[in-house]
């Protein structure tokens, strides 16, 4: 696997497949340790048949034996199967990053973001029973997808924990099983879509703090305003969650009414273009940074900026790993774990070799490109060519990977442009509609400014928030 080897070597493949029990029982001319390297290979070349994918990997090799068929290599995916591709992720799986990584940390915060995304299947009668499609008006339509969860580290995108399940399992439901990864002094960013009071108050349970946006419908009472114009308020647990307004309507809370207590901070976000034109928008966030003084919200509310790692993570590993609008090879559900997996380790196994890279020419790893490792990752498996491996997180020496990242061509601007675009959509379902987009899509240069909204002037009293 050329410079990936170092970050996947032989002994921890041959440690995961025996505690899976998937280590050939008999001399085979594909042992178990070569599938998986050939699953990650296909990783690296999705746009090649099993053939050439083996080609690839084998090129640089000299003496290489005969080469099997594409039948035997898919009877070797199936004989080894996803287990031990889940397991290799999950040794990989973590921080990559050192205590002076640039953008990891936060007043002493371990940052990470929470989001989901899904990956198109092939459209197969197993796929489709098992992963589910996008309902419409008219049915079911498109292609089979999985949905795939992940905690994003903020500053190096390097995935702390990921999961997948079918399209029907919720984003907020899914996110829950993730929250093993979380520990004491991490704050978690995530969109609206997680504001539930069962996963606040799990992610509040690990010791970890959250900082989430808060949907537009949510009943926030005001306890108790803040100098800075947040206000302490709480979340209701489900079972009293109906008779909240009820209560609001009475003019205060029951003691009885238990749930989680949060900081609410709620802003005004202005864009405005260079003709002069503005457009208004509202953030409302929930955090359980209930200290003002030492979080201001002015500075939470532009922290929370930061939860957009996580999609910038999703476009590396969607775009420019897997390549756009790809759909994936397998056409069974245990397949698409297995090929899943292996994209997740690709990508972790690239994201610690860019930040080890980072951090011995301490550079930021935002001035690193993706796209730049995953082309030179190809080559470096085509051409065999492979640093040896270290014991040290950090090699003394860079790797010829990092040697490649390193070069002046190949580093981004010392700090990345702001940059705001209208949402717009991106795949629509006619391909007429394409030129309708791009004559409303026009080049604009804004400003963006934030300012805190302060608290209603109600104050209820008299609740008890556990």
């Amino acid at each position: 696997m050329g410079e990936l080897t170092r970050i996947v070597p032989p002994e921890l493949v041959d440690e995961v497949l025996a505690e899976t029990k998937r280590v050939q029982h008999r001399v085979r001319l594909l042992p178990s340790r070569t599938v998986v390297y050939f699953l990650l290979a296909m990783t690296l070349f999705p746009e090649s048949g099993y053939l050439g994918v083996w080609s690839s990997l084998v090129a640089g090799l000299a003496g290489a034996s005969s080469d099997p068929s594409a039948t035997a290599l898919r009877h070797a995916r199936r004989r080894v199967g996803a287990a031990p591709l889940k397991l290799l992720f999950q040794r990989l799986r973590g921080s990559a990053s050192s205590a002076t990584t640039p953008g990891v940390y936060w007043r002493s915060l371990h940052l990470a973001a929470l989001d989901a995304t899904t990956l198109a299947l092939p459209d197969t009668p197993a796929n489709s029973a098992h992963f589910g499609r996008v309902q419409g008006k008219n049915g079911a339509g498109g292609y089979p997808l999985a949905r795939v969860s992940a905690i994003v580290e903020c500053g190096t995108r390097a995935l702390i924990d990921s999961a997948i399940a079918p399209l029907a399992c919720g984003e907020a439901t899914h996110a829950v099983g993730l929250l093993r990864s979380l520990r004491p002094g991490m704050l978690l960013l995530a969109d609206r879509a997680y504001d539930t009071y069962v996963l606040l108050r799990a992610t509040a349970d690990t010791g970890a703090h959250a900082l989430f946006r808060a949907r537009g419908q949510r009943v926030l009472p005001v306890l108790h305003a803040l100098p800075d114009g947040s206000w302490i308020s709480f979340i209701p647990q489900p079972s009293h969650a109906h008779r909240l307004k009820v209560w609001l309507r009475r003019g205060g809370v029951p003691a009885q009414m238990h749930g989680l207590g949060v900081r609410v901070i709620e802003a005004t976000i202005t864009t405005t273009d260079r003709e002069g034109a503005s457009q208004h928008s509202t953030l409302r966030l929930i955090t359980t940074l209930l200290d003002h003084t030492r979080f201001p919200a002015a500075e939470v509310t532009a922290l929370y900026h930061e939860r957009w790692e996580a999609e910038t993570a999703f476009f590396g590993l969607k775009v420019t790993l897997r390549g756009a609008d790809r759909v994936l090879r397998s056409g069974a559900p245990h397949g698409v774990d297995q090929e899943i997996y292996a994209y997740l380790i690709t990508y972790q196994a690239a994201r610690i070799v860019m930040c080890q890279a980072a951090d011995h020419a301490d550079l930021d790893p935002d001035r690193l490109s993706f796209t730049v490792a995953v082309r030179a990752i190809r080559e470096s498996v085509i051409i065999a060519n492979c640093s040896p491996p270290s014991p040290r997180p950090v090699p003394e020496e860079p790797s010829r990977l990092a040697t490649t990242l390193l070069k002046p061509r190949n580093l981004h601007a010392s700090r990345r442009r702001q940059r705001t675009s209208d949402r717009a959509v991106k795949r629509p379902l006619s391909p007429y509609a394409y030129k309708s987009l791009t004559a409303n899509r026009r080049k604009r240069h804004t400003t963006t400014t934030l300012t805190i909204t302060p608290a209603p002037d109600s104050v209820l009293t008299n609740v008890a928030a556990a």
